[in-house]
């Protein structure tokens, strides 16, 4: 048993090594050799062991082993041994000759026992080696290249096998040979990488899970594939194969170690993964094409283009030498050239699959910038040549059909992206731009229609505030607001409330601009400037429709205020949203907006203040017992310090590098209150409508990203760049 725990963590050890994307270093050799040595003699309860490399036409000792047991409580012996082993370390062979040489030179295994034959250099190597030899196993380490061998010789007797290897052990020797030669050629040959095959094989040895290599030997439900759709499957290398029971599935993997693919397919298509098998990378592009055919059905160079591709045909025609491509620099300067319009699209598709929320396309003097926002970051994708920034500006306000001959004011738009993508990706784009001083900017908002709400408890409420969130939205009248900046997440929690209380016994009306998750059983109503269809009319619209519950957008101007306000205090349960830095300026921005101080206090429930946290990477934060200023400001939020984490400045493969993934809400919930009323109506300053609300209850934005920083799930900078310390404790 105990061996097979052995080989099971050599397995492992060097798996990992094998398999890790980072291509390991020269320096390692050594250590890969003395690892794999340590663990074969402790698996294969050996009594002598030698690691060879080949260098050049020598074969050259690099690891010998000899038992304790050889020379028991003989010093003399073992002073001998000792003597032996650093001979033969300082000793090469030509190649080609004896034993070792005849396994590197044909790439076969040699193994010998004397109870099937007595063998004569057996005689020989006890005089060589200063013990009787009775069974011996010598295994090439062979990539495409033979790069050594391995060889063992008696099994300790203790053993009970009398001394003698068996087939088994012969087979666990050859395994573990073929992880340490393609471990060891990575590192001596940084060109080497193991074909798809090879590492499929190892992934699957390493997880103990079925490697598919065959499309028969699995069974395939062709309507879960198109249901689950070409984008999320290529987005997180996932592909479904078999249902399980109406929440759970069987599906392929390259890595089925990537939990956060995981986690992440599971959360786009509401389906647990509860089986998994591997298969190469090779293997699962073929399975694609097989299954989504006309996702890539367009002719060569229209749609199965990079975005690198692109911009090099587009940045080599204004290349000082003119360029020498088949595309001329006039025919880049037309909003219908095959190249921008390919270019426009490989741009949406590509933020799309990395995850973006917004695609910034930007003219500066020299060039024109893309950028997207991953994870609330910006980072810069490319640059292209300035010329190019007017006919790819007119080819975005074409696609939402917005007026192209006007730029110099702002404009608004949408763009339903199914009609100019053969590709599976139904997303729509809120689209505005605006004129800057080198040109037209524009950002591109993306809203992902196959992306459902999350349930309240996954947006980072904190366990109190969850609780009073939840009764809040289970009132039957009043208004609940939520401010924050753009992207702060206000939508997406109003989207999850509503999902909460939505039920068929309740009626709810939303005018949303635009509508960015559609929601079963719910009305929503597209706002529409260009006829005059705005929030205000919206809302009085509604109050002629027997609603329940009404959500507005944004209350942006007195009148939309007004009538959310005669809403909520005529029987109506109104959310909305509004851009505050926290819950207490709310109350004096609606004061600013016209509204009645006790207007506001009658009508108001809860504000609800939220930004978006990035959360530090699972995989590879660093944990830390913070000191100085840190252990402060910990201490003033929470009356607490203890060890908390810090991000890894190189990241990790999951994380992209970056050291963060993914994101976290952090809230500040202000619930009325006898004493909140009084002070809305006195209309107090807003520091003093703070202290009201903490003495009852509300925990500030600072301290509930202090209590984030505490469970691990963001750091102490990410925490303070975007939430400063409070001024009133």
């Amino acid at each position: 048993m105990a061996s097979t725990n052995i080989a099971g963590t050599l397995r492992r050890s060097l798996l990992i090594k094998v398999i890790s994307k980072p291509a390991p270093s020269r320096e390692d050799v050594a250590s890969v050799i003395e690892l794999t040595a340590a663990k074969v003699v402790e698996a294969l309860q050996a009594q002598s062991m030698t690691f060879y490399l080949t260098e050049g036409n020598e074969i050259a000792f690099k690891q010998v082993y000899y038992s304790p047991t050889l020379w028991a409580n003989d010093p003399t012996k073992h002073k001998k041994f000792e003597e032996t082993a650093a001979k033969l370390l300082a000793l090469k062979i030509p190649r080609g000759k004896g034993i070792v040489g005849r396994v590197i030179e044909t790439g076969e295994p040699i193994f010998f026992r004397n109870s099937e034959s007595q063998v004569p250099f057996m005689t020989s190597m006890a005089q060589n080696t200063g013990f009787d030899v009775c069974s011996m196993l010598t295994v090439p380490l062979k990539t495409t290249i033979t790069l050594g061998a391995i060889q063992v010789l008696n099994k300790e007797l203790s053993a009970g096998t009398d001394g003698e290897f068996t087939e088994k052990d012969l087979a666990l020797l050859q395994e573990v040979a073929e992880y340490s030669a393609t471990l060891i050629h990575r590192m001596v040959d940084p060109k080497f990488v193991p074909n798809a095959e090879d590492t499929a094989r190892f992934v699957a040895k390493l997880t103990d899970l079925p490697l598919v290599t065959k499309l028969e030997d699995i069974e395939i439900d062709e309507k879960l594939i198109q249901v689950t759709g070409d984008a999320i499957i290529r987005r997180e290398g996932i592909f479904p194969h078999k249902r399980l029971s109406p929440n759970s599935i069987a599906v392929l993997m390259t890595n089925p170690l990537d939990y956060a693919k995981r986690e992440s397919f599971s959360q786009a298509t509401e389906q647990s993964i509860e089986d998994v098998s591997v298969v190469s990378a090779t293997f699962f592009e073929t399975i694609l094409k097989k299954f989504f055919k006309d996702a890539k059905a367009t002719a060569p160079g229209a749609d199965d283009v990079n975005i690198s591709a692109v911009a090099d045909v587009i940045s080599n025609a204004y290349s000082l030498d003119g360029g020498t491509g088949s595309v001329s620099a006039a025919d880049l300067e037309n909003e219908d050239s095959a190249p921008i319009v390919q270019l426009t699209n490989r741009i949406i598709e590509d933020a799309y699959v990395s995850g973006a929320s917004d695609i910034h396309i930007e003219p500066m003097e020299k060039d024109l910038v893309v950028r997207y926002r991953i994870d609330g970051l910006c980072q810069e994708k490319l640059r292209l040549p300035k010329q190019v920034a007017n006919s790819m500006v007119t080819r975005i306000k074409i696609m939402c059909n917005l007026d192209i001959s006007e730029r110099r004011l702002p404009q608004d738009g949408r763009i339903v992206f199914k009609k100019y993508t053969k590709k599976n990706i139904d997303i729509d784009l809120r689209v505005a731009t605006g004129p800057m001083n080198h040109g037209e900017k524009v950002v591109m908002r993306i809203l992902d229609k196959t992306k459902s709400t999350l349930p309240l408890p996954a947006l980072g409420f904190s366990d109190e505030n969850l609780a009073r969130y939840r009764e809040c939205i289970r009132q039957p009248y009043g208004m609940i607001l939520h401010c924050g900046p753009t992207g702060s997440g206000k939508s997406m929690t109003l989207y999850s409330a509503l999902g909460e209380v939505n039920t068929p016994d309740v009626n709810i009306q939303t005018a949303e601009d635009p509508i960015e998750y559609t929601l079963a059983g719910i009305n929503q109503m597209q706002m529409s400037r260009a006829i005059g269809l705005t929030f205000e009319r919206a809302l009085r619209c509604y109050l002629r429709m027997d609603p329940d519950i009404i959500l507005v957008g944004e209350i942006r101007d007195k009148e939309t205020a007004q009538i959310a306000c005669e809403a909520a205090l005529t029987g109506h349960l109104l959310v909305s949203t509004l851009h505050t830095n926290d819950a207490p300026s709310t109350v004096s921005r609606m004061g600013e907006m016209g509204i009645e101080p006790f207007n506001i206090s009658a009508s108001l429930v809860c504000v609800c203040a939220q930004r978006l946290l990035r959360r530090v990477c699972k995989n590879c934060k660093i944990p830390y017992e913070p000191a100085g200023r840190e252990k402060t400001v910990l201490e003033k939020a929470l009356g607490w310090s203890g060890q908390i984490f810090k991000a890894n400045a190189h990241g990790c493969p999951t994380c992209s590098g970056t050291g963060y993934k993914g994101r976290v809400g952090i809230h500040e919930l202000m619930t009325n209150s006898e004493e909140l009323t009084e002070a809305i109506n006195k209309e107090v300053e807003v520091a003093d409508l703070k202290r009201v609300a903490m003495k009852n209850g509300m925990k500030t934005l600072h301290q509930d990203s202090m209590l984030k920083v505490k469970l691990g799930l963001t750091t102490i900078e990410e925490a303070l760049s975007n939430v400063p310390p409070d001024l009133i404790l």
